[in-house]
C-alpha cells in the first residue's frame, strides 16, 4: 500500500526509526545507579565547612519587620491573604484522636483530615500576619504552635509502618520522618524564624517549646539515623521522597541550627542523601514517574541545589552538570500543549507545573527555552494575580519575584522531537514551535523491545 499523506508518512517513519533505536540500545538497568556523587564531590571541591554561611545572613527574603515590602504588594493580593486568615480567627484546633490514626489499619483509609486542615490553618495565619502586620493573628499562630507541639506525630497515619511498632499508633519513643513530618517541620521552622521576637514578647516558653519539638520530632532523628529508605544510604534507588523531604529538612537546619560545626555536618548529610537520588537517575534526566511527579522530584532537587548555592555565596554550583541540566530540560521536552504532557505510569495527563520553579531552573542552567516556558506557564495559570498557596518560605520567595516573572517574556516550549533513551520516552510533532497538526508520544519498554504506550494527537 502506498502512503501519500505526508503527516501519516512522517509518523510511520518516526515510529520505525524509534523501533530501530530501541532494538539496538542497552537495557535500562545498565544505565542507572551510577555512583556519580556529583554533589559530594562539589562540596569537597569548595571545602563546604569553610564556605557555608552558618548564621542566617544568607537569608535575604523579607521578614516580618520589613513592612515596606509587605505594604508594597498589590492591594488585591494583600486583601486576599488577610481575608483568608480572618476565617481562622475563631478556628477551633481539633484533637487528633487515637482512632484517627487507627482508622488506617481498620479500613485502609489514608485520609487524615485534621492534619491537612491544621497545616493549612498555620500557613494561612502566618501569611495573613506577615501581610497585615498588626498582631491580629498572633494569638492563633501561638495556638498553632502549641497545637503542633502537643501532637505526638506530624505525619500521615499511612506511613507509620516505618516505625518498629508498625502501623496503628505513633510511637513517641521512635520519631520517624515522612513527607508530612518534613512539611510541618519546614513550616514551623519558618514560623519560628519569622516570629521568635513576637513570641518572646508574649511568653518565652513559646519559642523554646517549639524549637525543642522541632528538634526532637524531626531534626535530631533525621541526623542520627541512616535507615530511612528514602535517604538511600542502605541501598536501593530512592524515589521522590528523597528530594521532597531533604528540601524541607535543609530549610529547617539552615534556619534553626545554632552550632556552626553541626550545621555543616547536617548540610553535608543532606548533600550525601541527595547524591543517592541523583545516582539513581538516568543520564538523559527523564523522570520515570512522569511529568506531574517531576514537581516532587526534579523540581525539589532544583530547589535544594538553589538553596545550597545561596548559602555558600554561589560557591556550591552544579547547574553546569549535564545531568542536572537534563533533569530540567525533561519537563519541557514532554510538553504536548500545556497543560497536556506525555504522561505514563500513574502520572496525570495534565499539570500546571510550578511556573516560578520552571522559570528559575531555566535561568540557573542557562536554558532560555525553559526560562521562557516558565514565564509562559505563569501567564497560562494567571500566576501572580492572586495570593499563593504552598509552604511559607516558598510563598515569600515567590512574592519577592512577582514583578520579574510577570514581566518576563513567555513562550511555550514545543520541541520538534526528542528521544530519551534511558527513560524510554519519545515525542515528535509536525512543526517545531506549533501545537497544530499531529503530535506523537511514546513510552517504550526496551525489554522485550517494544513500544507499549503511545499518544497520538491531532489539533
Amino acid at each position: 500500500m502506498r502512503i501519500h499523506h505526508p503527516v501519516l508518512k512522517g509518523f510511520l517513519l518516526f515510529s520505525l526509526t524509534l523501533f530501530i533505536l530501541c532494538s539496538g540500545y542497552p537495557a535500562k538497568a545498565e544505565l542507572t545507579n551510577k555512583e556519580r556523587n556529583i554533589l559530594a564531590n562539589e562540596a569537597k571541591a569548595i571545602n563546604l565547612a569553610k564556605v557555608l554561611i552558618t548564621d542566617n545572613s544568607w537569608n535575604k527574603m523579607p521578614d516580618y519587620k520589613n513592612r515596606a515590602f509587605w505594604q508594597s504588594l498589590p492591594a488585591n493580593i494583600r486583601e486576599e491573604y488577610v481575608t483568608k486568615a480572618e476565617k481562622y480567627l475563631d478556628y477551633n484546633w481539633p484533637v487528633v484522636k487515637a482512632t484517627d490514626y487507627l482508622e488506617f489499619i481498620h479500613s485502609g483509609d489514608r485520609r487524615q483530615g485534621a492534619y491537612a486542615a491544621c497545616s493549612n490553618a498555620l500557613i494561612t495565619l502566618v501569611m495573613g500576619e506577615l501581610v497585615e502586620g498588626k498582631g491580629r493573628f498572633m494569638d492563633q499562630i501561638v495556638n498553632a504552635v502549641w497545637y503542633f507541639s502537643e501532637q505526638t506525630f506530624w505525619g500521615w497515619s499511612a506511613h507509620l509502618g516505618a516505625q518498629k511498632a508498625k502501623a496503628g499508633l505513633p510511637d513517641v519513643n521512635e520519631p520517624i520522618i515522612d513527607l508530612g513530618v518534613g512539611e510541618i517541620t519546614n513550616n514551623l521552622s519558618w514560623t519560628l524564624y519569622l516570629f521568635k521576637n513576637e513570641f518572646d514578647k508574649i511568653h518565652p516558653l513559646i519559642s523554646k517549646r517549639l524549637k525543642q519539638e522541632i528538634v526532637n520530632k524531626s531534626l535530631k532523628p533525621y541526623f542520627e539515623r541512616d535507615d530511612f529508605g528514602y535517604m538511600g544510604f542502605k541501598g536501593g534507588r530512592p524515589n521522590n521522597w528523597n528530594p521532597w523531604i531533604n528540601y524541607n529538612m535543609l530549610n529547617s537546619y539552615l534556619l534553626l541550627e545554632d552550632d556552626p560545626a553541626k550545621k555543616v555536618a547536617e548540610v553535608q548529610k543532606i548533600i550525601n542523601s541527595l547524591d543517592k537520588f541523583l545516582n539513581g537517575y538516568s543520564d538523559d534526566g527523564g523522570c520515570d514517574e512522569g511529568p506531574s511527579y517531576w514537581g516532587a522530584a526534579g523540581a525539589l532537587l532544583y530547589e535544594s541545589l538553589d538553596v545550597l548555592k545561596v548559602v555558600t555565596n554561589g560557591k556550591f554550583d552544579v547547574f553546569g552538570e549535564p545531568l542536572v541540566q537534563n533533569i530540567g530540560k525533561y519537563f519541557y521536552q514532554v510538553n504536548i500543549h500545556a497543560p497536556y504532557f506525555i504522561n505514563f505510569a500513574d502520572a496525570d495527563a495534565t499539570t500546571g507545573g510550578s511556573a516560578p520553579t520552571v522559570y528559575r531552573y531555566g535561568k540557573a542552567i542557562g536554558d532560555k527555552q525553559m526560562e521562557q516556558f516558565g514565564a509562559y506557564l505563569g501567564k497560562l495559570g494567571n500566576w501572580g494575580d492572586h495570593s499563593f498557596t504552598g509552604k511559607i518560605g516558598d510563598q515569600i520567595r515567590n512574592l519577592g519575584m512577582l514583578d520579574e516573572l510577570k514581566n518576563a517574556p513567555g513562550k511555550e516550549a514545543l520541541v520538534a522531537n526528542f528521544w530519551l533513551p534511558n527513560t524510554e520516552v519519545a515525542g515528535a510533532r509536525d512543526q517545531e514551535g506549533s501545537f497544530m497538526g499531529f503530535f506523537f508520544g511514546a513510552k517504550v519498554v526496551l525489554m522485550p523491545r517494544a513500544i507499549t504506550t503511545t499518544t497520538l494527537v491531532r489539533v
